[in-house]
């Protein structure tokens, strides 16, 4: 039954682009002309992404260009349009008619909640996430009886810890401790971009998405599972607060203050702006955090005891973890960037998809419907802006930081800073459009085999 659903959504799929080319026009493509064409670089580019945009990088020069994908045409715009794209719209890459809710499209509440509510109380969340960072990396970097060190896989221990400390600071310590609640949610958080890159390659046939949708959250589960912890845990806050002002400080009820009158005891809709709230926290933030301590593990013992450094005079002279402690970390934050501009989350950024026919500042025009985005790599890796680009430098920031001088300098090479040349893809503006299933699926360990499994010693 699922092989037949899967080969025929693949075989209407091929038949389609056989027959309809449909290339944006006024823009130089990659790969043949027509169908056959299209759908030999469309699978190219799905196996060896990288391989076909740095081809388009030699052949157009930096220009815009139009790219095949199994998702449809892509305009890859030049990074001089980045500022463009900065101040417009976002737009979503995920398929939320199914695999979430289409409602949060239209009504963003909870984007609301995460913008304003989070970021003004993030400061007062710090000694929740110290907390629960300390309790959680205790147990889980513990080594067994008589031994020195324990031996764990990178991205689902991390995963693992990052769900725990997340829900913390969304739901409290009532859900974040329980571990079949944690796996619920990360095992949620990890399939979710590979249910909707699938979804986008479905053919737009009515009903075949939600089927397809069906069928691939009964083999991998979706948010049916999170849910049930989910929902109850918002019925007894309903009921709680019917009877008491006295309300825990955490996401949750943010999103119950500021839920729209008719959405206010909807349980199930409101469970899914949580599961949305957190997909947000544990796919992108796993991802760059072991990326980051892969990086770490290849330093020089000496720049490792320099971070330590760093962090252990801050906290004394800050008097312990707080908002001007963390502001002072220029090397840590130096990392974090440069972990950013080398690895990033994805190949592509800046995803809008244009709601009516545009023209940019330079002529040229986006048809409407067209998804747009820019090439990261192309400007992270310009090497009029950074000497060997191609190197991985852990204090390439904070050493321009240090010879700044003044406060916008030290500004404008933050981590959390955005510019025309750097855009980090896991907390910038930026999606996860990158088609290829080879990073769909959660494969950072493929940089090195040996490194698999990284050593904590118990200190």
């Amino acid at each position: 039954m699922i092989s037949a659903l899967l080969v025929g959504s693949i075989i209407l799929y091929i038949i389609y682009r056989l027959r309809y080319d449909g290339a944006p026009e006024g823009f130089p493509r990659v790969g043949k002309a027509g169908g056959m064409g299209y759908l030999i670089t469309a699978l190219r580019y799905t196996l060896k992404s990288e391989e076909v945009l740095d081809q388009a990088d030699r052949t157009f020069g930096g220009r815009s260009y139009a790219l095949p994908t199994l998702g449809g045409w892509v305009i890859v715009l030049s990074a001089e349009h980045m500022e463009t794209l900065r101040v417009s719209n976002d737009s979503v890459a995920l398929q939320l008619a199914h695999t979430m809710n289409d409602k949060q499209l239209k009504i963003p509440f909870h984007a609301t909640v995460i913008r304003n509510e989070l970021t003004k109380g993030i400061v007062d969340f710090i000694p929740k996430i110290l907390d629960e960072s300390t309790l959680a990396m205790t147990k889980i970097f513990e080594p067994a009886a008589g031994r020195e060190y324990t031996s764990l896989p990178v991205f689902d221990t991390v995963t693992r810890m990052v769900g725990r400390i997340g829900n913390r600071v969304v739901m409290g310590t009532e859900l974040c401790r329980d571990e079949h609640f944690v796996h619920a949610i990360v095992n949620f958080a990890e399939t979710l971009m590979i249910y909707s890159r699938l979804l986008f390659w479905t053919p737009n046939v009515p009903g075949l998405r939600s089927l397809v949708y069906f069928v691939l959250s009964s083999i991998w589960g979706g948010p049916k599972e999170p849910k049930a912890f989910i929902k109850p845990y918002i019925v007894k806050r309903l009921a709680q607060r019917k009877v008491s002002d006295d309300q825990p400080f955490n996401v949750t009820e943010f999103l119950l203050n500021n839920a729209p009158s008719r959405m206010a005891s909807d349980v199930d809709e409101l469970a899914t702006r949580i599961l949305t709230i957190n997909f947000a926290i544990i796919h992108p933030i796993s991802i760059f955090l072991s990326q980051t301590l892969f990086e770490m593990a290849q330093m020089l013992d000496g720049d490792v005891d320099s971070v330590r450094t760093e962090i252990t005079e801050v906290l004394e002279q800050e008097g312990g973890w707080n908002e001007v402690a963390l502001n002072r970390f220029r090397k840590v934050d130096s990392i974090l960037r440069e972990v950013g501009r080398v690895h990033g989350l994805a190949l592509f950024g800046m995803a809008r998809i244009a709601i009516v026919t545009s023209k940019l500042p330079d002529g040229i025009v986006i048809p409407c419907g067209s998804q747009v985005v820019v090439d990261l790599r192309h400007f992270h890796r310009d090497p009029q802006v950074y000497p060997n680009p191609h190197i991985f430098y852990p204090f390439r920031f904070s050493r321009l930081r240090e010879n700044g001088g003044n406060e916008a300098e030290d500004i404008k090479y933050s981590f959390t800073t955005v510019d025309n040349h750097v855009c980090n893809a896991s907390f910038g503006r930026v999606y996860h459009t990158d088609p290829c299933i080879l990073r769909m699926v959660p494969t950072i360990w493929c940089r090195s085999t040996r490194m698999q499994i990284l050593r904590f010693d118990a200190t």
